[in-house]
């Protein structure tokens, strides 16, 4: 799994909560689907996974008080509990608030979403 050193930097900065969340989510997302590659992107303040067909599938984005994993074209994927939020054209995001949120199940389910969607637009 290849991961970004400067993610716990990153998390550093946030309440404890919050980093426990987005470090629960890490390692969801990277079993899940090991291919992908783990970056910081500073300037975005999130942890973004691309995966090597799809591309960038998605993002951890940490905040004050939750965590939201942004999937780039999540208003294509199929939400049939209507977990994700968003309202753009494209976007959508699953909000955490504490560690035992993170459902690996769920985030598995639309991470492999995802990853089929993103490498089904990209071979057009």
């Amino acid at each position: 799994m290849p991961t970004d050193p400067e993610a716990d930097d990153l998390l550093s900065e946030h309440p404890e909560a919050v980093a426990a969340t987005a470090q629960r989510l890490r390692t969801a997302l990277l079993e899940a689907h090991p291919q992908l590659e783990e970056r910081v992107r500073r300037g975005w303040h999130s942890i973004n996974y691309r995966d090597p067909v799809a591309g960038f599938v998605c993002a951890v984005f940490p905040t004050a008080d939750r965590v939201q994993l942004v999937f780039e074209h999540g208003a294509r994927l199929p939400d049939p509990e209507g977990r994700l939020s968003g309202t753009g054209k494209q976007v959508r995001t699953l909000d955490l608030s504490a560690p035992e949120e993170v459902d690996v199940a769920v985030v598995a389910t639309f991470l492999d979403h995802a990853v089929e969607l993103g490498a089904g637009l990209r071979g057009r």
